[in-house]
C-alpha cells in the first residue's frame, strides 16, 4: 500500500513538472526572451538571421524580426553597428477603462449619429464605398449586421479572425453596420471592413502580433488602420512601423486613452503618424474617462455608444476606442467624397469636417474640433496641420499638397523592380528622405545625377558590378567617390575598367577595339588642359542628334534621356555604342603587300596610342 502510495506521489510530481515544461502561447524557455529586433540594413538583417535565435515573426513592409534568444545573443545584437535597437516583445491591450454594458438593452436612439450629423452625409449618397479599413483588434463577429469583406489573424492559437471577446466586433459596428432596418446604423455602412485580429479573447496581445497586423495593411492597400488599443509604454518599434503606414499611403487613427486628465495619451495615438482621438459625451462635452493633451487631434463621441456585439447581441460601451472608430468611419465618407485626395490631404481636411470646441484653435481636448459633417467652416478659413504645429497661423485657399505623391513614388519603385519601402530605406539609409521632394524630377536627379551612395547603388546594379569590386579599383588608383563630381564620370570611369579587364592591354588589338578607340584619340586628344566632359561625352561617329545633345552637357543629356524613358539610362555607355554597326565585316588587311605593311604600322601605333590614353586617364584621377 504504501509502495502504491509512493508511486502515485511520484508520478503527480512528473506530471506537475511536465505541465510546467510544455510550451504555451508566447512562453519561452527561462533564459530566453522574445524581443523585436530593428536592423539598419541586409547586414543587419543577417546577423540576425545567424545569431542563432529562434524567429518568431518576420515582415514584409518592415525592417524588422520578432525573435526569441537569450541575455547573451540579445547583448550581441545589441552591441552590432549593422542593428538598429533591440526592445521587449511587450503587451499590448484595448484600453482598460473601457466599459461594457453586459445586461442586455433594447435598441435606443444612436445619440452619437446626430451628434456628428452623420445622416446628411447619408442624404447625399456619401456612405463610405469603396474605403479599405483595417480593423486591428480583437477580430470581427459574423453578425448579422455586419458585412466583413476579409481578414487575417496574428495571433497563435488561432488562424480565424473570428471575435472571440466583443470589442473588435462593436468598433466595426461603429464604423460599418449595415442599414438594414435593424439592430444599429454605421456610420459608413458601405465601406470595406477587414478584421485584423491581433488581440485575444482577453482583448490582449503582443507586440509583434500588432506590428504584423500594421505590415499585413500595408502589403494589402488599406486606406484606414482603426487602432482602438494602446499601451503606456514606447516602442521604437511600434513608432516606425506607424511611419511606414502612413508613408505606404494610410491613415491611422487610434484612441488616445482612458486614464482620464492628468495623464499622458496612449501609444500608438502619441505618434505623429497616428490621428489621435478624444471622447465627448452626449452633452458635447469631453467624457470623464477620456485622456487628453497636446497630441489629441481630434474629439468624437465616446459615452454610452450602442453598436453591435458577439452572437446576434447590441451592447454598449464607453471608451475612446469608440470615439476612435467614429474619426475612421468619417476618414472613409471623405476618401469617397474625395477620391483623389492623398492621406495627408485627407487629414488636413478632416479640420474642415470639424464644430470647434472649447478653446478657440486647437486645444489639449478637443484637438481641432468634433467631427462633424458636412463641413461647418469654410475652405478658407482651413489652418493645415503642419502650419498649426509649429504654431504658424498660415491661411490657405487649398488644402496643403503632399510633395511627391505616394502613387509616384510607387510607381517608380515599380520602374526600378523595388518595394516603395525598399526604396524609401535607400535613401534613408544615407541620409535622404524619399517622402521629402517638391518633385519627382529632385528625386531622379538623387538617382541618377549626383554622386552619392544611392545614385552608385543603382549604376552597379545596372553595370552588374558589385561594390567590393569598385572599392578595390578605386583602391588601387587612390581614389573616392568624392573625386567625381557626376554620376555620368563614375559611370564612364566604371566602363572603361571593364573595356581593360575585359580585354587586358596586350589584347586591344581587335579590329573592333582598335577602330574605336583610335578614332576616339584622333577626334579627342588627351591633354592635361582638357577637361574630361569632353573626353567622355563627345562620340566621333555620333549622329546629329547625338552631337546636338552633346552640346548640352553632360547632366543634360542624362536628364533628358532619363526624363524621356522613365528608365535609369547612362550616356556614355549608349553613346560608346554608336559605331558599332560600322565596325562588323571589317578584317584587318593583307600585310604581305607594302601597302598592307604601312596600314600594319598604323595599327601598331594606333595600339600604342590607345596604352598611353588610358594610362593617361589614370593618372588625371589619381591626380584630382
Amino acid at each position: 500500500m504504501i509502495k502504491l502510495l509512493r508511486i502515485k506521489i511520484i508520478s503527480v510530481t512528473l506530471l506537475a513538472g511536465l505541465a510546467f515544461l510544455l510550451p504555451a502561447h508566447h512562453s519561452y524557455a527561462e533564459d530566453e526572451k522574445q524581443v523585436i529586433v530593428i536592423y539598419e540594413n541586409s547586414q543587419g538583417e543577417k546577423a540576425v538571421q545567424e545569431s542563432g535565435a529562434a524567429v518568431e515573426e518576420e515582415y514584409d513592409n518592415l525592417s524588422a524580426t520578432a525573435i526569441s534568444a537569450t541575455e547573451d545573443t540579445i547583448d550581441k545584437l545589441n552591441s552590432d553597428p549593422d542593428i538598429k535597437y533591440v526592445e521587449p516583445d511587450s503587451k499590448i491591450s484595448i484600453s482598460a477603462s473601457d466599459l461594457v454594458d453586459k445586461t442586455e438593452t433594447p435598441i435606443l436612439d444612436q445619440w452619437n449619429l446626430a451628434s456628428i450629423q452623420a445622416p446628411a452625409a447619408w442624404e447625399e449618397g456619401i456612405t463610405g464605398k469603396g474605403a479599405k479599413i483595417a480593423i486591428l483588434d480583437s477580430g470581427i463577429y459574423p453578425h448579422q449586421d455586419l458585412h466583413i469583406t476579409g481578414g487575417y489573424s496574428t495571433v497563435d492559437y488561432t488562424t480565424s479572425y473570428e471575435d472571440d471577446e466583443g470589442h473588435g466586433t462593436h468598433v466595426a459596428g461603429i464604423i460599418g453596420a449595415e442599414h438594414d432596418e435593424r439592430g444599429t446604423d454605421g456610420i459608413a455602412p458601405d465601406a470595406d471592413l477587414f478584421a485584423v485580429k491581433v488581440l485575444d479573447d482577453k482583448g490582449e496581445g503582443y507586440l509583434s502580433d500588432l506590428l504584423e497586423g500594421i505590415d499585413w495593411a500595408i502589403s494589402n492597400n488599406m486606406d484606414i488602420i482603426n487602432l482602438s488599443m494602446g499601451t503606456a509604454d514606447k516602442s521604437e518599434a511600434l513608432e516606425e512601423a506607424v511611419q511606414k503606414a502612413y508613408q505606404a499611403g494610410i491613415l491611422l487613427v487610434a484612441s488616445s486613452g482612458n486614464e482620464g486628465t492628468g495623464h499622458s495619451l496612449d501609444y500608438p495615438a502619441a505618434y505623429e503618424p497616428v490621428i489621435a482621438v478624444s471622447a465627448t459625451d452626449s452633452n458635447d462635452n469631453i467624457a470623464s474617462f477620456s485622456s487628453v493633451g497636446d497630441k489629441v487631434e481630434f474629439a468624437a463621441p465616446g459615452a454610452d455608444i450602442q453598436s453591435t456585439y458577439l452572437g446576434s447581441d447590441y451592447r454598449v460601451m464607453s471608451g475612446t476606442s469608440q470615439a476612435a472608430s467614429h474619426v475612421s468611419a468619417m476618414l472613409a465618407l471623405l476618401k469617397q467624397k474625395f477620391p483623389d485626395d492623398t492621406n495627408l490631404q485627407l487629414r488636413t481636411r478632416l479640420q474642415q469636417y470639424s464644430k470647434d470646441l472649447g478653446q478657440e484653435g486647437r486645444d489639449a481636448f478637443y484637438g481641432y474640433g468634433l467631427i462633424q459633417y458636412p463641413a461647418p467652416v469654410q475652405e478658407e478659413e482651413l489652418v493645415s496641420i503642419d502650419s498649426d504645429r509649429s504654431n504658424s497661423e498660415n491661411i490657405g485657399d487649398e488644402v496643403k499638397e503632399e510633395k511627391v505623391t505616394t502613387e509616384e513614388l510607387r510607381i517608380l519603385a515599380d520602374n526600378l523592380k523595388l518595394r516603395i519601402d525598399e526604396l524609401a530605406d535607400l535613401f534613408a539609409a544615407h541620409g535622404f528622405d524619399l517622402y521629402n521632394y517638391d518633385n519627382l524630377n529632385e528625386v531622379n536627379d538623387i538617382i541618377y545625377q549626383n554622386v552619392n551612395e544611392v545614385s552608385v547603388h543603382f549604376l552597379l546594379e545596372k553595370e552588374g558590378i558589385n561594390r567590393e569590386q569598385l572599392d578595390q579599383q578605386l583602391a588601387a588608383e587612390n581614389l573616392t567617390l568624392e573625386d567625381f563630381n557626376a554620376i555620368e564620370e563614375l559611370s564612364a570611369y566604371i566602363n572603361e575598367f571593364e573595356q581593360h579587364t575585359e580585354t587586358g592591354e596586350n589584347q586591344a588589338g581587335t579590329s573592333e577595339g582598335n577602330d574605336k578607340e583610335s578614332e576616339t584619340i584622333q577626334d579627342i586628344p588627351v591633354t592635361d588642359d582638357q577637361t574630361d566632359e569632353n573626353q567622355v561625352y563627345v562620340p566621333v561617329e555620333a549622329d546629329s542628334t547625338e552631337k546636338e545633345k552633346g552640346d548640352l552637357g553632360p547632366v543634360q543629356q542624362v536628364d533628358e534621356l532619363n526624363r524621356e524613358t522613365d528608365e535609369i539610362i547612362f550616356t556614355y555607355k549608349s553613346a560608346g555604342r554608336a559605331d558599332q554597326e560600322d565596325q562588323q565585316g571589317k578584317h584587318l588587311p593583307d600585310t604581305a603587300s607594302p601597302i598592307g605593311n604601312m596600314i600594319a604600322t598604323g595599327i601598331i601605333l594606333a595600339v600604342a596610342g590607345l596604352v598611353l590614353y588610358v594610362r593617361t586617364r589614370r593618372a588625371k584621377f589619381r591626380s584630382r
